[in-house]
């Protein structure tokens, strides 16, 4: 294992200088002028669009290749549908009447036709029948840093939505729905050697990568929809019972939006002045070495707008907390946020399909009318789908990673993120009686992550993992708890300037997994890091430690020979008893009075499962009370402890402060003496109970 991973990530690893150049703004590659028309009563959407695509590259392209996504559920035989089965985070295609489908029907290119040059490719897994990647050969090369004008229309139906866009009765989620243009990634960025398209199938668990620039959108529904869009509402008319909404927005690379005849539109502002806390502000100042100043600098008053569905109207103003919160806090440890607005959408609860999905500068939430009344009000949903939808926009968003080859570091960083979130404004995702409850890191480590079994690393393509649960897994819970415990590896203030380093440096600039742990590395040097990049990351690794044996048994009299070879026992102070029956019972008794005393010779064994290595602190607690703390590097497979004291022990504690969260079984870090009191019965069956629980809540908590 050691020998397979450890050459590559140690050269990931290794203290380079870090590059200090980033982006004010994004690089423009693509401009779209996009028209589109609505008909509800066919589910039918005709479109125009007018792309300038600009070549990024020094070389020569021949060929065009073109994202199709509504393909995937044109059929059964799609990439997208075979991977799938027709199911998605727990909703399921209407395989009657839920089909839909995107066809170009027109392209050109200074007057000519590009039609006869389509083709369909499938460069992943040589499907012939999948629809979603359209190549289109061209009449000439479009040579280094030329810009091409492509006029196109295109027709679409929309799917039944079951996986991220679609309609519901009147209800329609317009995700990924245009003619998209491919990502030709030049010689050297993100490692290539030769430059070349970027530009997978849609597939189940694979979401999206796309070049910045300037979105011109025209929307045109009938006068009784409500609309909701990604981008600035910059005109508005109305004719013939129908109604024309113009949308801009620079500097983004996707476009979405919404429309539902029964949305009520709640607005807000974030005002940095106002909604960023002063105890967050003075903390980030701190971690980070920098002015309260300087950090609220590029912060500026963002405009919030909340599609609701009527009866979640209620929870808005849970949405808009949770949101401006994540506003501040990303901007604190990442950047601020560049653009004037955001939009959140609330779906209907049959159509929770469309929930939970991050576009830019507009994302979908999710919730149900229980979770506003008791005993379900302590669940916070809201606000976790809000923090964590809202996160994607700085990493696969702003950031913009390839979430198709890197899945990881969208959903795992923004996982790791909206844990930090979450316990930072709220301490609990579920809030029980008396103060106690499941904190946001309880769900993945102790419920999730125990249940899985280790077959793929972190860092794989998004449709290359086993399958959809692996997938989840690796992106999601396992890289957010690995990325959480590097920060406990390199300790606070060295990890938070790294990782904003990271987002400063790497802002709409396309990284790899490389750079985010060239920028960790740089600013929280540690000897562990590159070993637990190799084992999680690049490997199946993981890590269980646990008590394997502890035991005191008191130190008997002395039996057996003294120096003169005479048989004796001793007393602790070395008296004689032998032969003296009445001082016999006088031991037996004072023993039983008080039988702490000692001394006692203790045992105590700990083991490491997994090949995970982390150091980890044990704990002896005695009857007296005393404790005896060591650190243990976890190097060893097992590390045996052995001590003699004048009092008992009472209990082992394997990590007790819970630092090693990537640990499988934390239920196994600690054992209590039979003759102690430790837990009863029923202690045990709560903490099974809890772990249940817990196992059901983390199940939740991967569908929404």
């Amino acid at each position: 294992m050691k020998t397979r991973f450890a050459g590559p990530v140690l050269a990931a690893l290794c203290l380079l200088p870090f590059p200090a150049r980033s982006l004010d703004e994004p690089r423009k590659v693509v401009d779209y002028d996009i028209r589109v028309r609505l008909d509800p009563e066919k589910r039918a959407f005709t479109g125009t669009e007018t792309l300038l695509w600009t070549n990024p590259s020094q070389d020569t392209v021949q060929e065009l290749l073109f994202h199709l996504y509504w393909n995937a559920f044109r059929n059964n035989r799609s990439t997208f549908f075979r991977e799938s089965g027709g199911q998605l985070r727990g909703d399921r295609a209407d395989e009657e009447r839920g089909w839909g489908f995107i066809d170009v029907t027109s392209m050109t290119w200074d007057g000519q036709d590009l039609r006869p040059g389509f083709r369909f490719v499938s460069p992943d897994d040589g499907n012939p029948d999948d629809r979603t990647v359209l190549s289109v050969s061209l009449p000439r090369p479009v040579g280094p840093g030329e810009t091409v004008r492509l006029e196109i229309g295109w027709e679409a139906k929309a799917p039944r939505v079951f996986a991220r866009a679609g309609y519901v009765r009147d209800f329609y989620m317009v995700g990924q729905w245009y003619p998209k243009i491919g990502v030709y990634e030049p010689a050297g960025r993100r490692g290539r050697a030769a430059g070349g398209w970027n530009c997978h199938q849609y597939h189940a668990n694979s979401e999206f990568y796309a070049d910045f620039g300037d979105y011109r959108v025209e929307i045109d529904v009938p006068e009784r929809f409500v609309v909701g869009s990604a981008g600035a509402l910059v005109a508005e008319r109305k004719e013939g019972g129908r109604k024309l909404l113009r949308y801009e927005q620079k500097g983004i690379h996707d476009f979405a939006w919404t429309a539902d005849p029964r949305y009520v539109v709640k607005e807000d502002t974030f005002e940095p002045s106002r909604d960023v806390p002063k105890e967050e502000l003075a903390r980030a100042a701190r971690l980070l070495g920098r002015s309260e100043a300087d950090l609220t600098a590029g912060m500026k008053p963002v405009k919030l707008l909340f599609y609701m569905q009527p009866d979640h109207v209620d929870q808005w103003t849970r949405y808009a907390d949770a949101q401006k919160w994540a506003l501040a806090w990303f901007g604190l440890f990442a950047f601020p946020y560049p653009y004037a607005q955001v939009s959140c959408v609330d779906p209907p609860e049959d159509g929770i399909g469309a929930g939970g999905m991050e576009y830019q500068t507009l994302y979908t939430a999710g919730t149900w009318k229980g979770l506003a009344k008791w005993p379900l009000r302590g669940i916070r949903t809201q606000e976790m789908v809000v923090v964590h939808e809202f996160g994607h926009g700085y990493w696969m968003g702003l950031v913009a990673s390839n979430e198709f080859e890197e899945s990881w570091m969208d959903e795992g960083i923004n996982s790791f993120t909206e844990y930090e979130m979450m316990t930072r404004r709220y301490r609990y995702f579920l809030e029980l009686p008396f103060g106690a409850g499941f904190s946001p890191l309880d769900l993945p480590a102790r419920g999730f992550i125990p249940s899985s079994p280790d077959y793929d690393p972190i860092l794989a393509a998004s449709w290359k993992y086993w399958g959809g649960g692996s997938y989840a897994k690796n992106s999601y819970a396992r890289a957010g708890l690995a990325v959480e415990q590097v920060r406990r590896l390199v300790g606070e203030e060295r990890f938070w300037k790294g990782f904003r380093a990271y987002a400063e440096r790497w802002r709409y600039d396309h990284p790899t997994s490389r750079d985010f742990f060239d920028a960790i590395a740089l600013h929280a040097p540690s000897p562990w890091l590159a070993d637990l990049v190799a084992r999680t990351w690049y490997g199946t690794g993981f890590v269980d430690y646990r008590v394997l044996r502890a035991a005191s048994t008191k130190v008997p009299e002395r039996t057996g020979y003294d120096d003169a070879r005479k048989a004796v026992n001793f007393t602790e102070e070395g008296t004689s008893t032998k032969g003296d029956a009445a001082a016999k019972e006088k031991g037996k008794a004072d023993g039983r009075k008080d039988r702490g005393k000692g001394p006692w010779d203790t045992v105590v064994v700990v083991g490491r499962d997994g090949d995970v290595v982390l150091p980890v602190d044990v704990v002896l607690t005695f009857e007296n009370g005393k404790t005896w703390r060591t650190t243990w590097d976890g190097r060893s497979k097992w590390l045996r402890l052995k001590t003699t004291y004048g009092s008992k022990l009472a209990r082992v504690d394997v990590d007790p402060e819970q630092r090693v969260v990537l640990d499988r079984d934390s239920m196994n870090n600690s054992r209590f003496l039979p003759a102690h009191d430790g837990p009863s019965a029923a202690a045990k069956v709560r903490t099974y109970g809890v772990h249940l629980v817990q196992i059901l809540l983390s199940t939740l908590w991967t569908l929404v």
